[in-house]
């Protein structure tokens, strides 16, 4: 064996490159396991250290927007519509019927779009948008606080079809409403061999047949149109299919409200309060 050194070399190329890493790494080991250690002494200290790791953790993927960040639907009336077009929507029909202020009662979309309208003393049914106009009511005079038994006829009538005018898009109609006690849950209308079940809703029914846009209103075309009210059970409630001889009268003012209005009160049956 022998006591020399050997004698110097050259590194080999990048060995001192991956030697300087290795004590670089080596040394920062070092500095972690002593920045460890305090940390685990104290409750702050963590949470620091926590919230480091969080801080250099990589942006999550973007995905679905969390639910807290989602903005709700529009607020909407019972009828489907924002309450300002309602607003809108009483405020135009009223005007149109020369009539005070008035409350929606349904809004239906057919073949014409429509809505039942209550004043203290009439009941409105406004065409919307049809024939060029954006309200169009007509209305009929009734007690409204008091029914004749258990439903009221408080607006029947017609309108041509549109053809004669040059609108062959506007179908001609038959239209009948009225109010409904809280037993009736059907209400059929009868006209020209015809029946159709009319909407209930909120205390009132409303129905519209269609025709045509060349129908035409003939005076045979005025017969009487006939509204049956049924309960639950499908058990007749009433109709007007008989001749009206029934008077009602106002059981506070005892005044006669429907029917012949010059018959004493004592021969007509009291009305029952509208809900």
């Amino acid at each position: 064996m022998t006591s020399m050194l050997p004698p110097t070399r050259d590194l080999p190329p990048g060995r001192q490159a991956r030697i300087r890493a290795e004590l670089e790494s080596e040394v920062a080991g070092r500095r972690s396991l002593r920045f460890v250690v305090p940390v685990l002494a104290g409750v702050a200290a963590v949470a620091a250290v926590v919230t480091s790791v969080v801080m250099l953790r990589p942006a999550p993927a973007p995905g679905p927007t969390p639910a807290v960040h989602i903005t709700s639907a529009p607020p909407t009336s019972g009828f489907g519509v924002p309450p300002e077009a309602v607003a809108a929507f009483e405020e135009g029909c009223a005007q149109s019927a020369g009539v005070g202020k008035a409350k929606m009662r349904q809004l239906l979309n057919e073949e014409t779009d429509w809505a039942l309208l209550y004043t203290e003393r009439e009941a409105l049914t406004c065409s919307l948008g049809v024939g060029g106009h954006k309200y169009n009511a007509g209305f009929g005079q009734a007690a409204i606080k008091w029914l004749p038994g258990h439903f009221s006829i408080d607006y029947s009538g017609a309108s041509a079809g549109g053809a004669a005018d040059g609108q062959p898009d506007v179908p001609g109609f038959r239209t009948v409403v009225g109010r409904v006690s809280e037993r009736v849950a059907k209400v059929t209308v009868t006209a020209d061999d015809r029946t159709v079940e009319a909407k209930v809703a909120n205390g009132t029914y409303a129905a519209r047949m269609y025709y045509p846009s060349s129908w035409v209103i003939q005076s045979s075309d005025m017969r009487p149109t006939i509204v049956r009210a049924y309960d639950a059970a499908g058990t007749l409630l009433g109709d007007n299919a008989g001749p009206i001889e029934v008077c009602y009268y106002d059981p506070q003012s005892l005044e006669v409200v429907y029917g012949t209005r010059t018959r004493p009160y004592k021969e007509c049956q009291a009305a029952t309060p509208w809900r």
